[in-house]
Parts: structure tokens; C-alpha cells; sequence
């Protein structure tokens, strides 16, 4: 049986996804989910962090693990290259005030200020630090997105 649909442009949506991709066994189908789903046009994805005193990847080099998790599903899926893979922070951020720059952040960032007719959706499977850190380094994006 061919399962296969599509969607119409006007019901398709811009898809971001924030994961920390490496901690857990659920972000990994998570993430495959939204690479198959028709309806959302893959912008990005942002390995994050997930422990600030890892034992196993060293303090500071989880989101590095989540970003080679990402790229193993990718591989796995044969989808390489199909949106790009931005690393997100390796720690939380230092208070309230102070966003951790991160090429995540900067995609998030990026990609909510274009104009496009299709919303934008970031889907938050992890730490919020990237997200958070984007609407610190530009506020006039809250209203150009939603995180889910």
C-alpha cells in the first residue's frame, strides 16, 4: 500500500527543530517524524545541549553529540543535506539577559525574518537555550513564529 500524499502549498508549514537529539531514545524518531512529514518545509535543525557536566561527552560537548546524532539520522535516512544542521549552544544561558550566540540561534534568527507565506514553526525537543537566545539577539521575531 502507497501511503504517500500531498500537501497543498497553502496548508504547508516552515519547520525548525531544536533537539538534543543525543540524550534521549525519543528524539531520534521525533526527528525523523518531521523529515517525513509532507506538510512541513524542513529550514533547519538545531542540535542542542542537554547537560552541562556530561560524563560521557565531556562538560561542554553535548550539543556537539546531539549535532552528530542528527547526522547519523540524516545519514540513516539518506536525507544529508536536506535542510541545514546549525549547532546550537553547548551551555545554558549565563542569566535572563544574556543570549548564548550560537549559529542555531542565528538560523532561528534568520529564518523568522524572512518573508514567506508559510509560518514558521520551531519545535522545542530540547533546551530552550537557542530559541530563548534568538529572541534575546532579536525581539521583533516573537512575532514571526511559534514555538511548539
Amino acid at each position: 500500500m502507497n501511503y504517500t500524499f500531498s500537501v497543498p502549498d497553502n496548508k504547508r508549514v516552515r519547520m525548525i527543530v531544536s533537539t538534543d537529539c543525543k540524550n534521549e531514545a525519543d528524539d531520534q524518531f521525533a526527528l525523523a517524524h518531521h523529515l517525513m512529514t509532507p506538510m512541513f518545509i524542513m529550514k533547519g535543525i538545531v542540535p542542542c545541549h542537554f547537560n552541562m557536566f556530561s560524563r560521557d561527552y565531556g562538560d561542554g560537548h553535548t550539543a556537539q553529540a546531539s549535532m552528530d546524532e542528527v547526522n547519523k539520522v540524516l545519514d540513516l535516512m539518506d536525507l544529508r543535506g536536506v535542510c541545514p544542521v546549525c549547532k546550537g549552544s553547548e551551555f545554558p544561558m549565563k542569566d535572563e539577559q544574556t543570549p548564548a550566540v550560537s549559529e542555531g540561534a542565528k538560523l532561528i534568527i534568520e529564518e523568522a525574518m524572512k518573508d514567506d507565506s508559510h509560518p514558521l514553526f520551531i519545535a522545542c525537543q530540547g533546551a530552550l537555550t537557542d530559541v530563548a537566545s534568538a529572541l534575546l539577539m532579536k525581539p521583533e521575531i516573537a512575532d514571526r513564529m511559534t514555538a511548539i
